[in-house]
């Protein structure tokens, strides 16, 4: 009868060591997911930080450039039309629906 407990001492211990032995499994793999993901978060936000390291770059030459009346003009005749003094404006303008229009045959060509 002896031999009998300690077998079945020695199953139950098995199998509380085993289900021990699969939860430390279990936890490692959960500690080493959340690594992988931090490095991920890492690895992406030093992307960040060297593109905003490059916009300021650009951003402080922009300034260093406003203070440049030439660079200003030029930046004013470009994006926002503006003409100097004494200089009339010619605006080239597409007329798309025209241009359709001419393409097109008119609806009396169609009836014939």
């Amino acid at each position: 009868m002896a031999v009998k407990k300690t077998k079945k001492t020695v199953k139950t211990f098995k199998v509380i060591l085993g289900i021990i032995l699969l939860l430390f499994f279990v936890r490692v793999g959960q500690q080493l997911y959340t690594l992988y993901t931090v490095r991920q978060e890492t690895i992406k936000t030093e992307a960040k930080v060297e593109e905003l390291k490059k916009q300021k770059e650009a951003l402080e030459k922009e300034k260093e450039n406003l203070g440049d009346i030439k660079y200003v003009e030029k930046i004013a005749r470009e994006e926002h039309n503006m003409v100097g003094k004494n200089e009339i404006p010619i605006f080239i303008v597409d007329d798309k629906d025209k241009q359709n229009k001419e393409n097109t045959p008119k609806q009396e060509d169609k009836g014939k």
